[in-house]
């Protein structure tokens, strides 16, 4: 009993001289994230830039080195934000520390945009086309930076968000940062959110990447080292690189990602998250859940399949899950006309909550949102034929003719150039809407091969036609 005792003392005695240990080689232990960071930031700046307090080429090449301008910006914001120049290179511990903490506390959707435009407006109460334009390209480069497979690239980015630039500035040089903040709301809603996400999460491990430069620690091998982001992949991705002149450029997937209802971007979760493990589809689902849709599937292409409106029925119909389409007309235009529920031929408006009608070109603008705002009608008569969009049915802010051959918008008409229509259900949705085509061709042949008696044959009408054209029918009895 003695001995074990003793051995109990000797083994407590140990695991506290041990704890003493790591503390005197580590001083953050047992800090907060923010503290953590901040003093470890102090220390690297006073190493390597000779500098009291944190140094903003510090703050760049430890936190962000793959978006120096990013952090540029965000180290001015946390300057300012305490008071300080916008010039200065330097923020004490207790600034930092007070304003990440700020950043990383719960903010409004309104407030959380209204602080991303003012960073980038350098703190000033107007913003310029080219501030706005290198927020936008901000976005884009780390939603396309953390594609899962490589990087990714669009020759048409410059294309797509200069539409988002033009619709939101009216030609004018300079916007009141609270305007824009407006504007984005209204039609960009999810577009700061992914930026701030990403930098919080950062700031709340970013501890991690200046340990493992330093020689007297290393981090835990239980936690993570680094931060593996991945954007959802898009179904028949073929599709975007086959064509010489896409509908669909992956430039204009993700900005429709930011403005489009969670009902059409939500990714697929391939294996089931498990709470206790940090991997990269449980981090998906709580931390970048609307980066780009991940499961859009192509339904319609009318330069493949032909244009019209029974091709357009004949590829559609069917289909029980949420579709985008997509109409490209002459000068350049492009609409996209989001319906939350399957495409149904009726002569009433019909569409649930999350309907929404969009321009992307020459201008990126929410036109519609709401419910009933979907129209298709080919076959019932008395009532308007072809596809119409909008919340008022005597004025639609979308038409297209039962021919297929122009689209209208604000009175306008365009030559109807192309249509695309993409699934965004589940792969469920899909299959369901291939059973069925497959049992309406198998219907359609029993039909064609149904056997007649003779005497259902000698009353039949056909018989009547053919003899009338001079053919001469026989029977067997």
């Amino acid at each position: 009993m003695g001995n074990h005792n003793s051995f109990n003392l000797n083994h407590k005695e140990q695991l506290q001289s041990a704890r003493m240990n790591s503390f005197n080689k580590d001083p953050t232990l047992g800090m907060l994230p923010m503290e953590k960071l901040g003093k470890l930031l102090v220390q690297k700046s006073l190493e390597e830039d000779s500098i009291n307090g944190i140094g903003c080429g510090v703050f760049k090449r430890y936190l962000f080195p793959q978006y120096p301008e990013m952090a540029r910006k965000l180290f001015a914001y946390l300057v300012t934000s305490s008071g300080g120049p916008a010039s200065s290179h330097v923020i004490s511990y207790s600034n930092f520390k007070t304003q990440t903490e700020r950043l990383l506390s719960v903010l409004a959707d309104d407030r959380q945009v209204l602080m991303y435009v003012t960073m980038y407006a350098d703190g000033k109460e107007e913003i310029d086309q080219d501030q706005f334009r290198d927020l936008l390209l901000a976005v884009y480069k780390l939603a396309m930076d953390h594609y899962p497979e490589s990087p990714q690239s669009c020759r048409y980015i410059f294309k797509t968000i200069q539409a988002v630039v033009d619709s939101a500035f009216h030609k004018k040089l300079t916007l009141k940062v609270g305007y824009l903040t407006n504007w984005i709301l209204q039609h960009c809603p999810r577009l700061i959110v992914l930026l701030h996400r990403y930098i919080v999460h950062i700031l709340s491990t970013g501890y991690r990447s200046v340990i493992e430069k330093c020689p007297y620690s290393k981090p835990n091998e239980n936690e993570p080292n680094d931060l593996e982001l991945t954007t959802p992949v898009l179904e028949k991705e073929n599709e975007f690189k086959t064509e010489k002149n896409p509908l669909l450029p992956l430039s204009q997937v993700w900005i429709l990602s930011t403005t489009l209802p969670a009902l059409y971007t939500q990714p697929i979760l391939h294996s089931k998250p498990t709470p206790n493990c940090f991997n990269t589809q449980n981090f998906l689902s709580k931390f970048l859940d609307f980066s780009c849709p991940s499961h859009w599937t192509l339904l319609y292409n009318s330069n493949q399949h032909g244009i019209g409106s029974n091709r357009f029925l004949h590829h559609v119909l069917s289909y029980r899950g949420p579709t985008l389409t997509f109409l490209r007309g002459d000068e350049g235009v492009l609409f996209c006309m989001g319906a939350t529920t399957e495409w149904r031929e009726s002569h009433q408006y019909w569409g649930g909550d999350d309907t929404i009608i969009l321009q992307l070109l020459p201008y990126y603008k929410v036109i519609n949102r709401g419910p009933k705002s979907m129209y298709l009608n080919t076959s019932i008569r008395g009532y308007a034929k072809g596809i119409r969009a909008g919340s008022d049915p005597r004025n639609p802010s979308i038409q297209v003719d039962d021919s297929f051959q122009h689209v209208t918008h604000c009175g306008i008409p365009y030559k109807l150039e192309s249509i695309e229509v993409w699934g965004c259900g589940s792969p469920k949705n899909r299959e369901i809407q291939l059973d069925i085509k497959n049992w309406q061709i198998k219907e359609a042949e029993k039909n064609r091969t149904l056997k007649m008696t003779s005497k259902e044959w000698l009353d039949h009408p056909d018989r009547y036609l053919l003899e009338l054209a001079g053919r001469q029918t026989y029977s067997t009895s």
